[in-house]
């Protein structure tokens, strides 16, 4: 083959690999569009863990990201969402659901936010997300076993204690209107199907 042949040949099989590579690279953004981000409706995969709709939420008392213990009685008296998170440090599925919940919650001032994460999970980096992003709501840490109560308890990757991804709008009487439990952190309700699952429930329970 001739040296012309030989540079002919390179190029085509660069090209060929330049093509492969973007082949793949569309294949992998599929992907990960396809597996992470918000479902428009609510989802109740574990309706063992937590408490059910009608039940009134545990009481708590648990220290926020800056230390200020948040009680259920700082929610109580108007709409609530509880969102129990995995974790805010190896989680990039949970980051992305609390800042879609970031997004709606600055709209919604008649709505009162408390997102819980295990003490385990409480570590430098999530803290620094929180700080990072300027949340709109409370972050509370769970030193008190209030996830394990609820029975949300699963492990981390490392082993550590983490929880299952789940979600409690609560009434302003402090009773759970709307629930999803998820097994896994990749999908999550979509805050507006969360608040809109609440408002039919509340509807439904006022009908004559």
């Amino acid at each position: 083959m001739t040296a012309g042949g030989e540079r002919k040949t390179a190029v085509l099989a660069g090209r060929i690999g330049v093509t492969l590579l973007c082949l793949y690279l569309l294949g992998v953004t599929l992907r990960i569009g396809g597996c992470y981000g918000p479902e428009l409706a609510v989802r109740d995969e574990r309706p063992d863990a937590g408490p059910a709709v009608g039940a009134e939420f545990p009481a708590f008392s648990l220290p926020d990201a800056s230390g200020v213990a948040i009680g259920r009685e700082q929610l109580a008296g108007a709409v609530a969402l509880i969102v129990v998170a995995p974790s805010l440090d190896w989680s990039p599925a949970t980051k992305a659901r609390l800042l879609d919940l970031a997004e709606i919650v600055r709209e919604r001032s008649d709505v009162r936010v408390a997102v819980i994460v295990p003490a385990a999970q409480a570590t430098p980096r999530s803290l620094a997300f929180v700080r990072d992003h300027l949340l709109p709501f409370f972050v509370l840490i769970d030193d008190a076993g209030l996830i394990d109560r609820l029975g949300l308890v699963a492990p981390a990757p490392d082993g550590t204690a983490a929880a299952l991804p789940a979600a409690f709008v609560l009434g302003p009487d402090g009773r759970v209107r709307a629930r999803d439990v998820r097994r896994s952190a990749r999908l999550w309700a979509d805050p507006a199907a969360l608040l809109a699952a609440a408002a039919a429930t509340t509807g439904a329970a006022a009908a004559p």
